[in-house]
């Protein structure tokens, strides 16, 4: 394992003021659990959650993490999903302020993109953080979740560095930029051809299983190493979804962030690998830094954290999971 940091992730078109209901269908969800929390006295303070997208497993485990620490410390939590608008985003963002939350957490995109949302959180004295979208002016704290060396090494590795790869990517998003840089530096100067697509969202999995199954039947088995990377792990589950309905055994399936729907699927020989980033973590990290902002009189001086990482393969995921249960 290692622990490493940096920045990165979003940008797209319309949405309106996201309204009341479940956050799995687009809107808002809260809790509470009931206690004050232990800052102003007998005040309980609000922590406003904005997903990138409710599809996306990983981000939303982060945000998880951030939830029940915050709710086990007396706070209440508000979530909305953005669907991967960065406009959805801004008016998730400036709605939570005027519901009067006392901090905020934004998922994925770039904090240079949440101009509306961010402006209007300054302007009510609301600190932010953003997991994967790094600071700016009104954005505190960040955490870094690009982290893609060492998977990006494994994969020229495994193919020998030479033959064919699609890469499936994500431009807007800058985790998804900052790990195609490191797959691009890695296979700089070897023997491998790169062909890159960019997956939608939401229907991540749909379109890399498309992809792959385009892309597959262009490339037809040989001695020639193929291989298929995913910047995350969503689309990863596509790329093996793809694989399967082709009949094709030989080639390696890649992807990022250690979902357990992936490592089922290392587990069961399905994909080759997956980079796993402890998420949960970041997210509780993220709301320390926040609360003790909000007790502290917002004096905190910006932060970023990083991630503990490790590659799971074949050969190390049964040990991983008996380290970790709550995959299995």
């Amino acid at each position: 394992m290692k622990v490493s940091s940096t920045l990165r992730v979003v940008s797209v078109a319309a949405a309106a003021l996201l309204g009341l209901s479940a956050c799995s269908s687009g809107g808002e969800a809260a809790s509470s659990s009931g206690a004050s929390s232990s800052g102003s006295a007998g005040k309980t303070h609000t922590l406003g959650l904005v997903q990138f997208s409710g599809d996306d497993v990983f981000s939303n485990s982060a945000l998880e993490g951030a939830a029940k620490l915050a709710e086990s410390q007396g706070w209440k939590t508000i979530t909305v999903d953005a669907k991967g608008s960065v406009d959805g985003a801004n008016s998730a963002m400036t709605n939570l302020v005027t519901k009067g939350v006392d901090a905020m957490i934004v998922t994925v995109f770039p904090s240079t993109a949440l101009g509306a949302g961010v402006a209007a959180a300054k302007d009510a004295g609301v600190p932010v953080a953003n997991w994967g979208g790094g600071q700016t002016d009104g954005v505190k704290f960040d955490s870094d979740t690009g982290l893609g060396d060492p998977l990006a090494k494994k994969v020229v590795a495994d193919m020998g560095g030479k033959g064919d790869l699609l890469a499936l990517t994500y431009p807007p998003g800058l985790p998804c930029q900052s790990r195609e840089a490191s797959l691009d530096a890695a296979v700089k100067g070897t023997d491998i051809k790169v062909t890159k697509q960019q997956i939608t969202i939401p229907g991540a999995v749909n379109s890399a299983s498309d992809a792959t199954i385009a892309w597959a039947a262009a490339h037809p088995k040989s001695a020639t190493p193929l291989a298929v990377w995913a910047c995350y792990d969503d689309p990863a589950t596509g790329v093996v979804a793809g694989l399967k309905q082709v009949g094709r055994t030989d080639v390696k399936s890649y992807g990022l962030n250690g979902t357990k729907e992936a490592l089922g699927l290392v587990k069961s020989g399905d994909l080759t690998a997956t980079l796993w980033v402890n998420g949960p973590k970041q997210g509780e990290d993220l709301f320390k830094l926040l609360k003790e902002d909000v007790d502290n009189g917002h004096t905190s001086q910006p932060k970023e954290i990083g991630g503990e990482t490790d590659v799971i393969d074949s050969a190390k995921v049964s040990a991983f999971l008996d380290a970790h249960p709550e995959f299995k």
